[in-house]
């Protein structure tokens, strides 16, 4: 069990978005829009990963705060983002492509207002017939939800969702230091590490907004995420891991010779 976001008798808990945006013109308005209307209290910020198009103007045309991060990576702008929103007592994190509903904030912050998560994660559900995910993502997000569960620990059952709420506690603990995609799989990492108290929230997910294109790139972000596994668990479990890759390594070898006939 984690503290209530706000223990001040009459104070009202200070909350923040953080939309981490590279080249996301085409929808960052409407995705401010939504969280305003929403969250109407709380305050709008864009972390703009040195987009090369009007991403930055357009968000702040529509009320948000800007803050530009160099470093090209989603990593680099969910730590800048984790660095800026320090002493607020709710962080919400969703990408600027359309595809997590502001409609469905309130219940991911709920219970880290409450007391009852210092992280919670927007379990995506693909809308019916949208094709909002496609099918070798869906098969990734299922290998490395495999190799997470074995080699570090349960986990969420979406780990790869960047719609999530988290706690001023878990906002201040994080140590992170991921630089691209991987960065969800760390947060991952910390919440089981830390043993903060972790709630999965189903959410519809949705196709990405017309002109807008994603920057994940299946095969070549999947092999970091998986290394970002692989080092974490040796890190946190080093027998249970030297044991796994002992035997994954035998069984190779083992095949190797069979085939070899």
């Amino acid at each position: 069990m984690t503290a209530p976001a706000s223990e001040e008798p009459g104070r009202s808990a200070t909350i923040a978005v953080a939309i981490p945006c590279y080249n996301e013109a085409a929808a960052v308005g409407r995705v401010v829009d939504d969280f305003r209307e929403h969250l109407p209290g709380a305050e709008v910020v864009v972390f703009d990963n040195a987009s090369d198009d009007d991403t930055a103007a357009i968000a702040a045309a529509h009320g948000a705060r800007v803050v530009p991060v160099p470093d090209r990576g989603k990593g680099f702008a969910v730590r800048a983002a984790f660095a800026a929103l320090r002493g607020y007592d709710v962080v919400v994190m969703a990408d600027g492509d359309g595809t997590y509903p502001a409609d469905h904030v309130r219940e991911l912050i709920a219970p880290v207002l409450d007391g009852r998560a210092a992280m919670t994660v927007g379990a995506r559900r693909p809308v019916p017939g949208a094709q909002a995910m496609a099918p070798v993502r869906a098969l990734g997000n299922f290998l490395i939800r495999g190799a997470f569960r074995v080699l570090i620990g349960p986990g969420t059952g979406d780990l790869l969702s960047g719609y999530r709420a988290f706690s001023r506690w878990f906002v201040e603990s994080a140590d992170l230091r991921s630089e691209g995609f991987e960065i969800e799989t760390e947060l991952a990492v910390a919440a089981t590490a830390g043993r903060f108290p972790t709630l999965e929230i189903d959410v519809p997910y949705h196709p990405r907004i017309a002109g807008t294109e994603s920057k994940l790139r299946a095969f070549r972000d999947g092999r970091r995420i998986l290394r970002t596994i692989v080092r974490e668990g040796v890190r946190l479990r080093p027998l249970r891991a030297a044991a796994l890759l002992a035997t994954l390594a035998a069984a190779i070898a083992a095949a190797a010779l069979y085939f070899r006939r």
